[in-house]
């Protein structure tokens, strides 16, 4: 089931007004208890620019052909340093390849740890 889970998109937002097809992972996951955090969230990205790159999304979603690609990530829990690390140098390694990766908090900020 984890590794389904991985492979999942959880939403794709077409946006022709502004030529942006932006494919949307949401990571629910708390930075202190999963060990395999970082590289789930690496999966699913590599798993996200292969259905682009693939052109699968074209199939699925024609409408996509000839926008820009971004890849967001929405965080339940604030990335971690080592988090903050990948995701800068996964930005500029996608941002060689022609693609965008932002990342932000899923709402309007992101939830305490000690919430859990």
């Amino acid at each position: 089931m984890r590794d389904e889970r991985l492979k999942l998109i959880d939403s794709i937002i077409i946006d022709s007004d502004f030529g942006i097809c932006t494919l949307n992972i949401v990571d629910p996951l708390s930075w202190t208890e999963d060990e395999t955090h970082l590289a789930d969230l690496q999966a699913k990205i590599n798993n996200s620019l292969q259905y682009v790159e693939s052109s699968e999304i074209y199939l699925d979603y024609p409408v996509s052909r000839g926008l820009d690609m971004v890849i967001h990530i929405q965080f339940i829990y604030a990335p971690n340093e080592e988090a903050n690390r990948f995701l800068e140098e996964a930005q500029n390694v996608l941002g060689d390849a022609g693609y965008e990766l932002s990342f932000g908090p899923l709402g309007s900020d992101y939830a305490s740890e000690a919430d859990e």
